[in-house]
């Protein structure tokens, strides 16, 4: 039987996530003491949402993508007319459903839609080989602000209702394009989860995974002045 398992994600995950994280740090510390060489063009910023199309990767969940709803701000940070620094605040919704595996493994629910709700800030690296095109690639880095609840069983017992099951904290690498159509821009984007958000114990890796498409709308453009 052939694997349907995406070599990329694969060589990821198979390495440990100190090294992933190591690797993101190292790339952007690079970019900025390059960019800082050039003379700054603008700051750039506007509102964008969308859809995410993710799934929560793990035995105890289905493997089926869910849409649900992102949406915040972005700035661009114009180094040059090639190369930008993108840093966004969203909120970001996951939503997944407990498969019999979460009943097995955790004597919980099965069969239970779950939503997590994060407060993301992705910081990507842009490259525009032509103005109407940007190629994106960066970390993210997401905070759960609320969760289902009441997956690990009735409340009184150990690890009850009010139990949170997800980690408060995960991180993802993105790569993406984006077109750039004036004050308006259309993005698709592929979000990796480098990090288990299993928050009971680490029988199960749970992964969050999948795309994201948006539209965003620029508000406002300061002109900078260039380096001497």
């Amino acid at each position: 039987m052939k694997s349907s398992m995406n070599p990329l994600s694969f060589s990821m995950r198979s390495q440990p996530t100190s090294i992933v994280l190591k690797r993101v740090a190292i790339l952007l510390l690079t970019f900025i003491m390059a960019a800082h060489s050039y003379a700054q063009q603008s700051i750039q910023w506007g509102l964008k949402a969308g859809v995410n199309y993710f799934k929560i990767g793990g035995r105890s969940f289905d493997n089926t993508y869910n849409p649900a709803f992102s949406g915040g701000g972005y700035a661009e940070i114009n180094f040059s007319s090639k190369w930008s620094l993108q840093p966004e605040l969203l909120f970001n919704q996951v939503q997944g459903k407990t498969g019999a595996g979460f009943g097995q493994i955790y004597q919980g629910v099965s069969g239970q839609l779950v939503t997590v709700d994060y407060l993301a800030v992705p910081v990507l690296l842009a490259f525009r080989p032509i103005p109407e095109l940007s190629i994106l690639l960066g970390p993210q880095y997401g905070f759960a602000v609320a969760q289902t609840t009441g997956l690990l069983g009735p409340s009184g017992t150990s690890g009850g209702s009010d139990a949170n099951a997800f980690s408060k904290s995960d991180f993802s690498l993105i790569f993406g394009g984006q077109l750039n159509l004036g004050k308006i821009k259309v993005g698709l984007r592929y979000s990796e989860g480098l990090v288990n958000v299993n928050g009971i114990n680490s029988t199960d890796a749970w992964r969050v995974y999948g795309l994201q498409a948006y539209f965003a709308y620029q508000i406002g453009d300061i002109k900078l002045k260039k380096k001497k």
